[in-house]
């Protein structure tokens, strides 16, 4: 699927691998294109994994260099790291980029997974008020609360008994 401004019937790579050459003939590309969840399987550490992945881009010739405007969105499958729920959540991310217009092949793949596995959270939530597990039971919060007894937490509770 590609949406041409500069010209008609090109064929976006699905490596998004592009020959220099046609972006400077054309005097740059504008495209778009779906691209397979696959190339971005060992991005995220699993379960975690993209499910759905867009990009749009923007060549244009510079003299010598070429620069290349991209955003890349779609949608990841992640594990909530406090009650361990799996979640879809939404991503977009911009990156600006320029290339020599001497090389043969621009890979727009390469940074389109930089951009991507940057965009991996420390600590994926299901939501900002997340409660999480109960630590003695480990029934989920957010779906009421548990009958456990809450754990006083005292440094000083080993020494209770030891003196009188």
């Amino acid at each position: 699927m590609t949406d041409n401004s500069f010209y008609q019937n090109y064929d976006v790579p699905e490596d998004l691998r592009f020959r220099t050459q046609d972006i400077v003939r054309n005097g740059g590309l504008k495209c778009s294109a779906k691209l397979a969840p696959k190339y971005f399987d060992t991005l995220f550490t699993p379960p975690n994994k993209i499910t759905q992945v867009h990009v749009e881009l923007e060549f244009w010739p510079t003299g010598k260099e070429i620069t290349v405007r991209g955003r890349v969105w779609g949608v990841r499958q992640v594990r909530c790291d406090r009650c361990l729920k799996e979640v879809n959540q939404n991503f977009e991310e911009q990156f600006f980029e320029t290339y020599g217009a001497q090389a043969e092949i621009i890979d727009i793949m390469s940074l389109v997974r930089q951009t991507l596995a940057l965009t991996e959270d420390i600590q994926f939530l299901c939501s900002p008020t997340c409660k999480g597990l109960c630590p003695q039971c480990g029934k989920d919060l957010n779906e009421g609360p548990c009958s456990c007894q809450p754990e006083i937490l005292s440094p000083f509770a080993a020494l209770k008994g030891k003196f009188k």
